[in-house]
């Protein structure tokens, strides 16, 4: 079956906009329909959990900007937006540290006065959000792994142990957005359909917050059970030695190792290992297939993937943040699972392992990619 809801980001804005055209007034809907400007110029913060130039940052901006738009505002028109980077992957990887980066950031949001604010991924909503939840400033938020109607989501922030919303159809207070869910079955059962042999699979991922947080909104233990292979080994690290060294042990041990994320891993003088050359050493090394749960390890040379869609994580947060500027409550606007997967095959990384890509697979595809974006000389030095 084709994952393609939402896939495509012209019909995610025709199905919002008719969304809204059922929901809200009608007067504003077709204003922003017929392209009309708003009266005031708007002013919004997008702030980011991650470093600008980040791929999932460039994403969801990408996104927030079409979603704004399809809803009439445009940045430079009669839309100010201030992006704000709270950069959790390299600099402030620590509670504390994001802590304090949360105090200062907080502070440059005030001094600002938006009209709306954008929170994108966990980080920055547990750290920033919570210190202005229930203000009178709407904030949407994207990219969420974990439950924001946890009473513990806000504590690192909080004396008081509270969910962010109340519910994800009546959220409440000052807040809605979009939810964003890893589907570790989906991506097992679309390399079982290209390598139907495959028993066995080592699953390794960095140490980082971000993988416990996407675990743990797939479901734990449980997304790693009634999967079409057996995972024999689960490996969470950050040591970049082990973690090759635990791959390397493995090649003729599994069917397939899965690199969940590769975003913290350190050499032996606690130096960060970019993920792209954490990408480039498995494509070089390991001779076994994996799975990509983001597009753009998929882009880089994981060889399949069902992948989150940030692009359209950034569209259905910035139509969102357009109902609010159009006069609607964010407490009022339920939070969504947009569910945006899309299939992805890299025939780059299918080639360099001799494997062939089934032509019903290959057909479902939503994105063929033909290169490895970290290894992309392996094109040159392949045989023809």
């Amino acid at each position: 079956m084709r994952l393609t809801l939402f896939a495509n980001p012209k019909c995610t804005i025709l199905l919002l906009l008719l969304s809204c055209l059922l929901t809200s007034d009608l007067s504003a809907d077709a204003a922003a329909l017929s392209g009309a400007a708003p009266f005031e110029m708007k002013n919004a913060v997008i702030l980011f959990s991650y470093r600008q130039g980040w791929w999932a940052v460039e994403d969801e901006n990408r996104g927030i900007k079409q979603g704004l738009a399809a809803m009439g505002y445009a940045e430079g028109r009669n839309m100010e937006i201030t992006r704000l980077y709270m950069d959790t992957k390299t600099s402030n990887k620590t509670a504390i540290q994001m802590e304090a980066a949360a105090l200062r950031l907080v502070h440059r949001i005030e001094a600002i006065h938006p009209d709306l604010l954008f929170i994108m991924d966990d980080d920055a909503l547990r750290h920033v959000g919570a210190k202005l939840f229930d203000t009178d400033l709407p904030i949407v938020f994207g990219g969420i792994n974990l439950f924001v109607t946890d009473p513990d989501y806000g504590w690192i922030t909080s004396t008081r142990r509270a969910p962010l919303a109340d519910s994800l159809d009546q959220p409440g207070h000052n807040i809605t957005g979009v939810l964003e869910r890893i589907a570790i079955a989906s991506g097992f059962n679309l390399l079982h359909q290209i390598l139907p042999d495959a028993k066995s699979a080592l699953f390794i991922s960095d140490k980082s917050i971000l993988s416990r947080q996407l675990l743990r909104a797939a479901g734990d233990e449980q997304a790693m059970t009634n999967l079409p292979v057996t995972i024999v080994k689960q490996v969470f690290t950050d040591d970049y030695e082990k973690m090759k060294a635990t791959v390397l042990a493995y090649q003729n041990r599994v069917d397939c190792i899965v690199m969940f994320l590769p975003w913290t891993f350190e050499d032996r003088n606690g130096n960060h290992i970019p993920q792209e050359d954490v990408v480039r050493w498995l494509l070089q090394n390991n001779r076994r297939p994996g799975i990509a749960y983001l597009d753009i390890l998929a882009e880089e040379g994981f060889l399949c993937g069902v992948v989150v869609d940030m692009v359209q994580q950034g569209v259905h947060a910035g139509v969102m943040a357009g109902r609010i500027l159009n006069g609607e409550k964010p407490g009022q606007i339920p939070i969504v699972d947009p569910v945006a997967n899309r299939i992805m095959i890299n025939v780059a990384r299918a080639r360099q392992l001799n494997i062939d890509i089934p032509f019903e697979v290959l057909k479902s595809a939503d994105v063929v990619i033909r290169t490895m974006t970290a290894y992309p000389e392996f094109s040159r030095e392949a045989k023809p």
